[in-house]
């Protein structure tokens, strides 16, 4: 992605994500935190592990990495998140910072994860480069990355809401640049082949699968409005009658998932792991 282009996303991103960093533990938050174990198990982290927690979000992974009695730092490239972050843990040590061009010395961490970043990065390569460039020899590297929309339903079942509604999913006519492939890593091929690619061995992705149970059509639309920014932006550019489409859809595309009160819907992940010679 050309550097002009990578700067637009970057920071419509930025933008986005800042706007939604109160609303973001609405649901997306609640779904994300839950793979912050796995995401540190991946990457071994233990008890006076210096981790670097990479897009900490509202420090969710930070959170639970301090809780194993380690010392995390948290970045994310969005001011309004790391704000966030700091309002949630005002003891922990979070700062604005780019994935892709970290301004943290070499070697300080034992480990550096990323819980759904790594779709989001313009040039992942280089950000995974930057994982390995802070980390210790013999340190961990783990990121997370969605699975297909048939298999991480919340997305999936927005899109399908889309579909019945006979919208066609323009992302440029929303006025989204051009980004990254947000479901690049759902092949385990193309995950092992980043991390490897960075020299990193001992390289695993296993697929974690989890249900996340949600009140109902509504919860599920206020939380995907408030918890994503390609997605959100999409939907908030369509006329009201368009978005009025869509919700209604909405209501019928999640029934095969009702659970008596509830919707249990299945969310899917791929955990991508390796360590530094």
């Amino acid at each position: 992605m050309r550097d002009s282009r990578t700067a637009n996303f970057k920071e419509f991103e930025a933008r986005g994500w800042t706007a939604q960093a109160k609303t973001y533990g609405e649901l997306s938050g609640q779904i994300t935190s839950r793979f912050a174990e796995a995401l540190l198990d991946a990457a071994g982290v233990r008890h006076g592990d210096r981790v670097l927690d990479v897009a900490t979000g509202p420090g969710y992974v930070a959170e639970r990495a301090e809780a194993r009695g380690a010392v995390p730092v948290g970045v994310d490239l969005a001011e309004g998140m790391v704000a966030e972050a700091r309002r949630n843990h005002p003891e922990l040590e979070f700062m604005v910072a780019d994935a892709e061009k970290l301004p943290l010395e070499d070697s300080r961490f034992d480990a550096v994860v990323g819980n759904f970043v790594i779709n989001h990065l313009p040039q992942p390569e280089r950000g995974v480069a930057e994982a390995v460039r802070v980390l210790t020899a013999g340190g961990h590297v783990a990121f997370s990355a969605w699975q297909r929309p048939d298999r991480m339903l919340i997305l999936g079942l927005i899109g399908e809401a889309i579909e019945a509604a006979g919208v066609e999913e323009d992302e440029r006519a929303a006025g989204i640049p051009p980004g990254p492939d947000g479901y690049r890593f759902a092949d385990e091929a193309e995950f092992r082949g980043l991390l490897e690619g960075a020299g990193l061995v001992e390289v695993a992705v296993e697929p974690v699968e989890l249900v996340q149970r949600i009140a109902d059509a509504a919860e599920l639309w206020r939380g995907f409005l408030g918890g994503s920014v390609r997605g959100s932006t999409f939907l908030r550019a369509q006329p009201d009658a368009v978005q009025a489409r869509i919700r209604e859809a909405l209501d019928t595309v999640v029934e095969p998932y009702r659970a008596g009160d509830v919707l249990a819907v299945p969310v899917a992940a791929n955990v991508a792991s390796g360590r530094k010679k």
